[in-house]
């Protein structure tokens, strides 16, 4: 018997996750993903990853701004299970309840830590020394459902949102991969999570992205790193929004006033924090490319030792 699945997602990650499906010949007889948008300045409109994938296969495809709107052709399709990952819209009890084998949910999280829309952005900012994939059943609540499976993973010193999204979207193809096929059952064992533990990994917001020099500079570069390569941290300098894509923590030079410029050189701009400083060694000044400081002191710039970023 050939059983019929529905996939839901959008991005990169959830590209792969389709591309597990496939490599796994499910039968997939539909995709949704989020409607195209327009990105940039220019205002370009771009499809996601994976209504390009879903192209190439000449799957079907549904692309609505509410999940109901294409509720009776789910129905049609007849899913024997749904696939969700990344999608990017709440999904609805009424679509959950649609196919006989349930919804499940390729999370981006040791789950109960960091439900929601943005957890590896936050296991980054928060400094977590783990993080992985969970396989979960849905439930009306986000991310609450029982757990099937957890594959955990050890993160760098230096990890970025952009290193470690990379490495989860590997292990969440090979999850998928190795568990598809026994989610047609059932009899799958799966654990309840355990609500005391629960964080939640809100959306970034524009306020989440502003540097404050009120903070200590590891919290600083934590932050930037989780906010590499997106949305990427900013602060403010003389008016100017500065995108900070590289930092690192100084412990050796001594503190001045808060976001005080204590040291320009070729290896970066020392930045006063409340505890330590903060060395940022790549930036991009608004209507500007990204440069590396070494770059930036090779032609007209507007850092100045002793003037201050604001906080």
């Amino acid at each position: 018997m050939s059983f019929r699945v529905v996939f839901f997602g959008t991005p990169k990650i959830a590209a792969a996750c389709l591309q597990a499906l496939l490599d796994e010949k499910i039968n997939v007889v539909g995709v949704v993903t989020k409607p195209d948008k327009p990105i940039g300045r220019k205002q370009i409109i771009e499809k996601s990853e994976v209504k390009a994938l879903a192209e190439k296969q000449q799957l079907k495809i549904f692309q609505p701004e509410k999940i109901n709107d294409i509720y009776d052709e789910l129905l049609e399709l007849e899913p024997d299970l749904i696939v969700v990952c990344a999608y990017g819209k709440i999904m609805t009890e009424r679509v959950l309840n649609i196919p006989q084998f349930h919804c499940v949910n390729v999370h981006t999280s040791l789950l109960p830590r960091w439900r929601g829309g943005a957890p590896i952005h936050h296991a980054v900012i928060n400094r977590d020394v783990v993080s992985g994939v969970s396989l979960m059943y849905m439930t009306k609540e986000l991310d609450a459902g029982n757990v099937i499976y957890q594959e955990k993973i050890a993160l760098d010193a230096r990890e970025t949102y952009r290193t470690l999204y990379d490495k989860l979207a590997k292990i969440s193809y090979d999850v998928l991969r190795k568990h598809i096929h026994s989610l047609f059952n059932n009899a799958v064992i799966s654990t309840p999570q355990n609500n005391a533990l629960v964080t939640i990994a809100k959306n970034i917001s524009r306020d989440d992205e502003k540097i404050c020099w009120d903070r200590s500079a590891i919290e600083i570069d934590a932050q930037v790193r989780g906010l590499y390569d997106e949305p990427i941290a900013y602060a403010i300098y003389n008016n100017t929004v500065v995108k900070i894509h590289e930092s690192e923590v100084d412990h050796l030079t001594p503190c001045g006033t808060l976001g005080e410029i204590m040291n320009i050189d070729k290896n970066g701009i020392v930045v006063s924090c409340k505890i330590n400083c903060l060395k940022i060694t790549k930036l991009q000044i608004a209507g500007k490319k990204p440069v590396s400081i070494k770059e930036m002191l090779n032609g007209n710039h507007p850092f100045k030792l002793k003037n201050s970023f604001n906080y």
